[in-house]
């Protein structure tokens, strides 16, 4: 099973006619099985998480083994699953996005996107700026809250 390392920092505008033009870094990160397939829908702290196809499918693959009776799950599955949004990039990179997707990130014009390992995160850099002001997450402080050893110990 392919593992995605999507990772970097990038920074451009929507388009008048709404579309984000996906750098071509990222264009050559993404893997053949995602056939230029990306899934836009709601992410944390206020972004809009990016999903290549192959990953999406992963994902919802594994979310589709949770209990379905338990209330809880199907209140999550309906918030993150529900306003996905499947599109293909057209020959230039470009995508369409919907007013909900940009609504969800509350974006206007300014866009950051963030790799996140097997995802990318969608920004309003200004949403992002706030959060990081309110919430100051130093890198050494998560460090110190987040145990590492199962990660660092394995033979893998």
């Amino acid at each position: 099973m392919p593992v995605n390392d999507f990772s970097g920092e990038y920074r451009f505008t929507l388009d008048a006619k709404k579309r984000i033009n996906i750098p071509s870094g990222i264009r050559k990160m993404l893997p053949p099985e995602s056939e230029g397939s990306l899934v836009f829908t709601r992410g944390f702290e206020g972004c809009v998480y990016v999903f290549p196809n192959d990953e999406w499918k992963r994902l919802t693959h594994k979310l589709n083994t949770l209990d379905s009776f338990n209330v809880k799950v199907r209140d999550f599955i309906r918030m993150f699953v529900g306003p996905a949004y499947k599109t293909v990039m057209d020959n230039q990179g470009r995508v369409l996005l919907p007013d909900y997707i940009l609504e969800m990130a509350g974006i206007e014009k300014d866009i950051l996107l963030l790799g996140s390992l097997n995802k990318w995160e969608l920004w309003n850099p200004q949403v992002l700026g706030k959060y990081i002001k309110d919430n100051n997450p130093s890198l050494e402080s998560l460090a110190q809250e987040i145990n590492f050893s199962a990660i660092f110990n394995s033979n893998e």
